[in-house]
C-alpha cells in the first residue's frame, strides 16, 4: 500500500520590503545633528568675525572712539592673531581631550569677549577683546570641521565640510543684513551685541545636544604590553621579549614609533606638504577675510552709497554660501586637488575684474564669483587637509595649518589700511588680494599628488 506523501508548500515570498533598521535612522539623525550644530556654532563664529567689517564705516565716524584707517586695519588684525593662537593651542587639546569640549570651551571664551567688544570704552580695550574673542574663534573652528567629517556619511566628507565651514559667509549674510536694516538705529555695539546674543542661543543648544568623537574614529594608539616577571630582564632578541628597547617595554622605540601629534604632520615625508598648505591657506585667507574686513569701506572709497556698500559685502557672503555647495559636489566627484587650485584661480580673476568698477550689476557679479572661488578654495583645502592625514593627528594638522596659516587674515586688515592711509587707492587694496589668491592657487599646485 502506497502512502502519497505531499511536498510542503513552497514558502511564499514577502510582497514587504524590509523593515529599515532603526539604528540606520539614529545614525542618520545622529549625524544630521552634529553636523548642523557644528554649522551653527561656525555661523555664529562668522558673524562675529564679519560684524567687524559692516561695522567699520560706523566706528569710523564715531568721534568719542577716535579710529583712522590704520588704527581700524590694527583693530581688525586682532581677532586673527587671537585665532591663530586659539587653533595652534587648541587643535593638539581636542586630539588629547576631547572636541566636544574645546567647542564648548572656545564658544564661551569667544561670547564673553564679544560682549566685551560692545561695550568696549577706548580702542585698546576694543582690540584686547577682539584678540581674546579671536583665540575662542580659532579654538571652534578646528574642533568642528574634525567633528563633524568623523561622522560624515563615507564619499561625503568634501560636502559635510563645505556645509560647515559655509557657516563662515552665513554669518557674513546676517551681519550685513543686520547692518543694512537696523544698523542705524543699533550703531556698531548693538551689532557686536546681537552677535554675542546669537553666540549664547547657540552654545546652549550645542552643550545640550553636541556629542563627542565617534568612538574609533580616531586612531587607536599602538597598545602597551605590560612585562611580565619572568621577561624583565631576560635575555633575547633585540626588540624581542625582554629587550630593552622593544616596544612592549615603552623604551625609546616606542617613543618613535608614536610621536605627538605636533611632531606627527611634520614627520613620515609629511613636512613639504604641510608647509604647502600652510602657504596656501595663508594667502587665500588673506584674500578672503580681506574682502570681508575692507570690501565695504572699499566701496564707499569708490564712491558708492554706504547702503550699496553693504550689498557688495552681501553678495561676497552670499555668493560663497551658493556656490560653494557646487564646487563641494564637484570635489566630492573628482577630488578636491583641481577643485581647490581652480576656485583659487576664479577668485584671483574675480577681484582684478572689481579693481575696474564700471557697472553696479557687473561689480556684483564679480564680487559673487570672488565669494565663490575664495570660500570655496578654503573649505575644499580644509577638507584636503583632513583627508590627507590619519585621524588621530587630524584636528592637529587642521589646527597647525589654519593656525600658521591665519597669519594671512592677520595681515590683510593691516595691509588694507596701511594702503588706503597711504593714498595708494583701493585699486591697489584689491590687486593685494588678486595677487594673494594667485599665490594660494601656485602653492597648492606644487603639493605632491599623493597622501601625506
Amino acid at each position: 500500500m502506497t502512502t502519497d506523501v505531499q511536498a510542503p508548500a513552497p514558502a511564499r515570498a514577502s510582497a514587504r520590503p524590509p523593515a529599515p533598521d532603526p539604528a540606520d535612522r539614529r545614525t542618520r539623525a545622529l549625524t544630521r545633528a552634529v553636523v548642523a550644530l557644528c554649522t551653527a556654532a561656525i555661523t555664529v563664529e562668522g558673524f562675529d568675525l564679519i560684524v567687524y567689517g559692516v561695522a567699520m564705516p560706523s566706528m569710523l565716524a564715531d568721534s568719542h572712539l577716535g579710529l583712522d584707517k590704520t588704527l581700524a586695519g590694527t583693530l581688525g588684525s586682532l581677532v586673527y592673531l587671537g585665532m591663530l593662537i586659539g587653533a595652534i593651542v587648541c587643535g593638539p587639546l581636542a586630539d588629547r581631550l576631547g572636541r566636544r569640549r574645546l567647542v564648548l570651551a572656545s564658544g564661551v571664551i569667544f561670547t564673553l569677549f564679544t560682549v566685551g567688544c560692545a561695550v568696549a570704552a577706548t580702542p585698546w580695550q576694543f582690540g584686547l577683546f577682539r584678540l581674546l574673542a579671536g583665540i575662542g574663534m580659532g579654538g571652534v573652528m578646528p574642533s568642528c570641521i574634525a567633528l563633524a567629517k568623523e561622522y560624515a556619511p563615507r564619499g561625503r566628507s568634501a560636502l559635510v565640510a563645505t556645509i560647515v565651514l559655509a557657516g563662515v559667509p552665513v554669518g557674513g549674510v546676517l551681519a550685513a543684513l543686520t547692518a543694512a536694516a537696523w544698523g542705524d538705529s543699533l550703531g556698531w555695539r548693538g551689532l557686536f551685541g546681537v552677535g554675542a546674543a546669537l553666540s549664547t542661543l547657540v552654545f546652549v543648544g550645542v552643550y545640550a545636544l553636541l556629542p563627542d568623537s565617534r568612538p574609533g574614529a580616531a586612531d587607536a594608539p599602538a597598545p602597551r604590553a605590560v612585562p611580565s616577571t619572568a621577561s624583565v630582564g631576560s635575555p633575547g632578541p633585540v626588540g624581542g621579549p625582554g629587550s630593552g628597547g622593544s616596544l612592549a617595554s615603552g623604551g625609546p622605540t616606542a617613543e618613535a614609533k608614536n610621536p605627538s601629534p605636533a611632531r606627527s604632520v611634520l614627520s613620515d615625508g609629511r613636512a613639504r606638504t604641510t608647509v604647502l598648505f600652510v602657504v596656501a591657506n595663508f594667502a587665500v585667507l588673506l584674500a578672503w577675510y580681506g574682502l570681508n574686513t575692507w570690501l565695504t569701506q572699499l566701496m564707499r572709497e569708490m564712491d558708492y552709497p554706504l547702503g550699496s556698500a553693504l550689498q557688495f559685502t552681501l553678495v561676497l557672503n552670499l555668493g560663497a554660501v551658493i556656490g560653494s555647495f557646487a564646487i563641494a559636489a564637484v570635489a566630492d566627484r573628482i577630488g578636491p586637488r583641481l577643485v581647490t587650485i581652480g576656485s583659487a584661480a576664479l577668485s584671483s580673476v574675480a577681484v582684478v575684474g572689481l579693481s575696474l568698477g564700471g557697472n553696479t550689476v557687473v561689480i556684483l557679479c564679480l564680487t559673487a564669483l570672488a565669494g565663490v572661488g575664495a570660500h570655496s578654495s578654503l573649505t575644499v583645502l580644509n577638507d584636503w587637509v583632513a583627508s590627507t592625514y590619519p585621524a588621530s593627528i587630524r584636528a592637529t594638522a587642521l589646527g597647525y595649518v589654519s593656525g600658521f596659516g591665519r597669519a594671512g587674515a592677520i595681515v590683510a586688515p593691516l595691509l588694507g589700511g596701511w594702503i588706503l592711509t597711504a593714498s595708494l587707492g583701493p585699486t591697489t587694496v584689491f590687486y593685494v588680494f588678486a595677487g594673494a589668491a594667485a599665490l594660494s592657487a601656485a602653492a597648492l599646485l606644487a603639493i605632491p599628488g599623493r597622501r601625506a
